[in-house]
Order: structure tokens, then sequence, then C-alpha cells
């Protein structure tokens, strides 16, 4: 898929997130959005590296030869004036100072390793919490680090997230544990549907008799045993199981 299309279904997903009503949908727009811009940012440093490589010379060759590693994984942390990210990438101070490069506007960064040990590395951050001042923000590189320190536009501005899609997950995730804290039994019900859903075939025969054991306790009281009605097909209101 073109650049150009990416850009506009990443365009479409925004505006129907804006629409949007239930946190549901909100959700799975949010993750389809992020998705896309991930593939856009992806495909934008590729362009870049190889516009690098024909202006340093490079042959087609040349480009055959080193891939480009998507970096995931970091640490951030923040004070009054910086978030801080933190990405670690071993031997990278070995690399030069222009191989390491990070592309900033006031939503998102874009980190650059070009050449590490044959490899190119990216990390991208899009849908920042909240603006940074682009001008002010820098890296460094330390010992198997790279510490990206964006300046907050707003000082002493709480971040208890790095970016907005995170946020919106954050208080999706606030809302099912309130209405689970509202109503503990039917909340027990969904996590033995979930390990139920997840689980071997010993993990789903241990919970069916579990929940077989206490549903036939709450019908003839405290002494009454699994008996035949054990296993899979005494599930009860479990019955629902694989609905989840």
């Amino acid at each position: 898929m073109s650049l150009e299309q990416l850009k506009a279904d990443s365009s479409e997903f925004g505006a129907l997130l804006e629409q949007a009503k239930g946190a549901r949908v909100k959700a799975a727009l949010t993750q389809a959005k992020a998705e896309v811009d991930r593939e856009i940012i992806n495909l934008e440093i590729k362009a870049r590296l190889a516009a690098e490589r024909q202006a340093s010379g490079g042959t087609a060759g040349s480009d055959t030869k080193r891939y480009l590693h998507e970096l995931t994984d970091y640490g951030w942390d923040q004070s009054a004036k910086f978030v801080k990210l933190f990405i670690t990438l071993n031997g990278v101070q070995q690399c030069q100072e222009d191989a390491v490069t990070v592309n900033y506007t006031e939503h998102s960064l874009q980190l650059h390793v070009r050449d590490l040990n044959g490899k190119d590395f990216g990390l991208s951050v899009n849908n920042l919490l909240f603006a940074i001042d682009v001008a002010k923000s820098y890296r460094k590189i330390k010992t198997d680090m790279v510490a990206i320190y964006l300046k907050k536009a707003e000082e002493g501005q709480n971040w208890d997230v790095l970016t907005s899609i995170q946020k919106r997950l954050k208080q999706k995730a606030d809302n099912e544990l309130a209405k689970d804290n509202a109503n503990p039994e039917e909340a027990l019900v969904n996590i033995m549907k979930k390990m139920y859903n997840s689980g071997d075939s010993k993990t789903k025969q241990v919970i069916a008799k579990a929940w077989t054991e206490s549903q036939e306790k709450a019908r003839f009281g405290p002494d009454a045993n699994s008996g035949p009605g054990g296993g899979l097909g005494g599930l009860g209101d479990l019955g629902s199981l694989g609905n989840l």
C-alpha cells in the first residue's frame, strides 16, 4: 500500500474516532489508527534511508545488505521540564554522532540509528499525550543506550502515560475495572471465562470441575459433592465461555 493511501486511511480513522461514542468502538479505531501510523513511519524511514544512501554514493547492491530493525522496547521517566525515553541498543556508542538522529514533531518522534553492526534501527512514538517543544528536545548517546529528552511544551504538566492511545486504553481498562468492582460476582465469572478460553485442556477441566462443584453446593448445600455431573458438561452459567 502506498504512503499516500496510508495517510488517507489514518486521516479517515482520525475522523471516525472523533465521531465515535462507544468505548469499544473508540478502542478499535484507536488501535487501527496506531497500526496505520506505524506503517507510515516505517515507510518514511525507509524512504529517508534510500535517499541518504543515494546521496552518499551507495549502490543498489549495498542497500540489500542492511535491514531496518524496528525497536519497540524502551523505558521512560519524566521531570518537571522533560519526558525522557531510554532505548537500550548494544554498542550504539560506537556510532558516529550523525548516524543517530531523531526527528521530532509536536506529538511524535522518530529515532533512526544508521549502520550499527551492519544494521539500521528505528523507533517511532506517535500521538504523544501532550505537545513537546521541538526546538528544545534533544538526544544523548550513552553506553549501550540512546536517551531522548522531550521538552514539555507546558512545564510541570504531569504525563501519566506517554501517548494518547495509551491514555484511551487505560481509561477503557479503568472503566471495566469500575464495572467489575460494582459487581464482583460477575467479575469473577468473567475472569474464569477468560482463563477457560485461553487455557489448555487440563486448565479447562480444572475450571469446569471447580465451577460445577460450586454450582452444586449453591443448589444442594455445602455437603454436596461433584457427583456424576462434573466435567465440561456441567458448566451451567459458564456454558457461554466460548462467547467471550
